[in-house]
């Protein structure tokens, strides 16, 4: 498992992300059978209007793929390195701005916790809070561990690292290394996605994820929960079992729930296995941010083959 996964598994799985949140974001805590009531089924970007009169335009995405894009950038610009103040600081920034509607309470109260100090690192709580929205942090940590040697010990550190900035529950770092996990699978392309769940369970080991995982869920049951354990075991079912990127992605956000979490995790995992050429066009299109996203790649994906050990810099050889 040397070379791993090209640049355009990199550019899917975080336009997919990108996707999911937003076709999920107007419809966040609605349940499934509210989702048919009001749009019959969701196969589109829509606006969401808030009760204090503002609206949210169609195809913008939330605080799942903002705080995963501030690893990237954080990642990028420190030539590899996963800082937790650096990226911290990043999160604080949003919290300040409009991104503040989105972000969950105990993401939130992390964040100002550490406004004084800029120390973003919190202590384990075996009791903490665990809802699904922090395991989106997992997806750039797979996408860096997609390519070179695959070292399981620095992915799940890696994964510890970010999800610590706001979270210390075990369950909150089994979640976001679970999805590290699965995100590096789909984008290397080693292992078929019949596999994905029970491998990701296995490296994942123990713990509610690994668990709930392991114990073939009715995905409808789960649906609701807002628990990490979860929104990630139904982002992983549904990215393995359909057919294309489209199917994943209204399977998952249609369910009801934390639809921005599901539809960013599920589209990061099959947007990572087939690459930008299976995301249609038309999604791509009208995705508020994808300029952003598309430029990002190239140097996220340079940057993680630096680290990997699979890019010589001529200049540093003078």
């Amino acid at each position: 498992m040397r070379a791993g996964a090209k640049q355009d598994r990199f550019l899917g799985s975080l336009m997919g992300m990108s996707i999911g949140d937003a076709m999920g974001m107007p419809i966040v805590g609605l349940t499934r059978t509210q989702i048919r009531e009001r749009f019959g089924k969701v196969e589109s970007y829509k606006p969401r209007p808030f009760d204090d009169g503002t609206e949210i335009k169609e195809g913008e995405f939330t605080d799942e793929s903002e705080l995963a894009l501030c690893i990237v950038e954080s990642f990028t610009v420190n030539n590899g390195e996963l800082d937790p103040d650096n990226i911290g600081a990043r999160f604080l920034y949003l919290a300040r701005g409009e991104a503040r509607r989105w972000i969950s309470a105990d993401t939130l109260t992390s964040l100002l916790a550490a406004e004084d100090s800029l120390e973003f690192v919190v202590p384990f709580a075996d009791d903490g809070p665990s809802t699904g929205d922090v395991a989106a942090r997992g997806i750039p940590i797979g996408l860096i561990h997609s390519v070179g040697t695959f070292d399981a010990h620095r992915l799940r550190a890696d994964a510890e690292l970010v999800t610590r900035i706001t979270h210390g529950s075990p369950a909150a770092i089994s979640a976001t290394t679970a999805v590290a996990f699965a995100v590096q699978a789909a984008a290397r392309g080693d292992l078929h996605p019949e596999a994905w769940t029970a491998a990701t369970a296995d490296f994942v080991e123990g713990g509610s994820t690994a668990e709930m995982l392991r114990a073939d869920c009715e995905i409808d049951a789960i649906a609701m929960d807002e628990s990490s354990a979860a929104v990630v075991t139904s982002a992983i079912s549904i990215a393995a079992a359909a057919p294309d990127f489209t199917t994943a992605v209204t399977d998952a956000i249609n369910l009801g729930g934390l639809t921005d979490a599901r539809g960013a995790i599920t589209g990061a995992i099959v947007g990572a296995h087939r690459g930008i050429a299976g995301i249609p066009q038309s999604l791509i299109d009208d995705l508020e941010g994808r300029i952003y996203v598309s430029l990002a790649v190239p140097w996220f994906f340079r940057t993680a083959l630096r680290r990997a050990g699979l890019l010589l810099d001529l200049r540093s050889q003078r």
